[in-house]
């Protein structure tokens, strides 16, 4: 099953970015696909490439259109920095996959959906929300307010449903790490014991050694 189904909920009106957007659910859930199977370095390699030609192509695609007019200025500057940040989180994970530092496909995950739920259910909508008003001076003052109040009730149904499995899926891991923790712990301490045993004995038998052999290197 797909981190991300997609459905007409996530649709904003716009094919273009809509078709992006619907490729990146794809990047997505190849990323979660990967995680299940033997990690591949070259696999990887291709979809951090895949993802920042998506990244030049699709913010280029926004910020053109934020730059033809229709979007609030203090919004177009909101939208733009979203967009440099993702950047350097994407060149910054790039990085650390070429010098080797370790696998980032799950925080590359938990970033990308992250970002899908707040940069493309909520930023990304009243941008499309804004290009389309009729009067787009109010529509960019409602949108910078519900940026700022970052209200979850902006998000659709299909968001919600996402937002709440998604959750659901971290609960269940805690509780699964939780319980693993606690059969190591018992599993530790049955060692301990085993161990404690083990060195009593090898005591026991030093000692009768020690009393088997007389002085001068006879035996008894």
């Amino acid at each position: 099953m797909h981190i991300i189904q997609w459905t007409r909920d996530f649709a904003l009106g716009n094919d273009d970015i809509d078709k992006q957007h619907q490729a990146l659910v794809g990047m997505i859930n190849a990323l979660d696909s990967s995680t299940h199977a033997e990690y591949s370095p070259e696999n990887m390699r291709r979809l951090l490439d895949e993802l920042n030609d998506y990244v030049r192509e699709h913010f280029g695609l926004e910020e053109r259109l934020m730059a033809g007019g229709g979007c609030a200025p203090e919004f177009v500057k909101r939208h733009l920095g979203e967009h440099a940040y993702f950047r350097g989180v994407l060149r910054d994970l790039t990085a650390d996959f070429e010098k080797g530092r370790g696998r980032i496909t799950v925080p590359l995950i938990e970033y990308l959906v992250h970002w899908f739920l707040h940069h493309i259910a909520v930023v990304d909508r009243a941008m499309v929300n804004q290009l389309n008003a009729v009067e787009p001076e109010l529509a960019g003052r409602v949108a910078a307010a519900a940026l700022t109040q970052e209200v979850i009730e902006d998000l659709t149904e299909s968001e919600r449903h996402l937002l709440t499995e998604l959750r659901r899926a971290n609960d269940e891991l805690e509780r699964l790490v939780e319980e693993r923790t606690r059969a190591l712990t018992q599993e530790n301490r049955a060692l301990e014991a085993q161990l404690g045993e083990l060195r009593g004995r090898v005591r026991v038998l030093e000692a009768q050694q020690a009393t088997s052999i007389l002085p001068g290197g006879m035996c008894a």
